[in-house]
């Protein structure tokens, strides 16, 4: 009859059907495979990126270390790599904060260019900047002689060469605040570190000579007890 369905027609029907469900099966996996190939970039994206990120941060980290090298080693001086610190770090106030003098000295601040050259050369040193901040030192050392801040300065300098390991520079650096500042509150505790490397130098002798001297003189000193436990470890 005219109108009504045949088998043969329901049964292209069917097969029609079956073939759009396909088609739509094949372009849904296609549309899943395409987001998780997206997805994919997207985390490989931002991998690199964190690591490109990471990588021009440890560069630049290189450069200043090796900017600060270059300049210690041309023997610039203490002003000029506060100066480049200050460009680094963005505030002159976190460069000069930090202990002043050396031990037991009672400093104030005059406002003078050794005050600050002190200032900059402990700051170094408390980096571990050795070459830079014995740069300091040695100038205040040289050209402020008779400054309050000199003993502390040629402490410093013993402190420097013995991280350095050169052992007789130290000696004669500690020596020497006895020498051109015997009033000073160094000498004592520069006495003993002189004495304590004469020990390891195998010189039992001038250490027991410096040792009994810091006892003698300096009695209250805190380093005097020190001095007093190694005095009963020499034979």
């Amino acid at each position: 009859m005219v109108g009504c369905a045949t088998k043969a027609d329901i049964r292209d029907l069917r097969e029609d059907m079956e073939e759009l469900n396909r088609q739509q099966s094949q372009l849904l996996e296609e549309i899943l495979r395409q987001q998780t190939v997206l997805a994919d970039s997207v985390v490989a994206v931002g991998t690199a990126q964190r690591q490109s990120r990471g990588e021009v941060m440890r560069r630049l980290a290189e450069m200043q270390d090796d900017l600060l090298r270059t300049q210690e080693l041309m023997g610039l001086s203490q002003q000029q790599l506060a100066s480049l610190r200050d460009e680094w770090e963005q505030s002159r106030a976190q460069i000069t904060q930090g202990p002043r003098p050396g031990p037991g000295t009672d400093f104030q601040d005059d406002g003078t260019e050794a005050s600050e050259l002190y200032d900059d050369a402990m700051t170094q040193f408390q980096r571990g900047s050795f070459t830079a901040a014995l740069f300091g030192f040695e100038e205040i050392v040289d050209r402020f002689p008779d400054h309050a801040l000199a003993p502390a300065a040629r402490f410093y300098k013993g402190e420097i060469h013995e991280q350095q390991e050169s052992f007789e520079e130290a000696l004669e650096a500690f020596l020497s605040v006895a020498e051109f500042h015997p009033d000073s509150d160094e000498v004592p505790d520069a006495l003993y570190r002189a004495a304590i490397l004469h020990l390891e130098l195998g010189d039992a002798g001038e250490a027991r000579t410096l040792l009994e001297r810091v006892v003698n003189t300096w009695p209250d000193a805190d380093v005097a007890d020190l001095a007093r436990e190694e005095l009963g470890r020499i034979p």
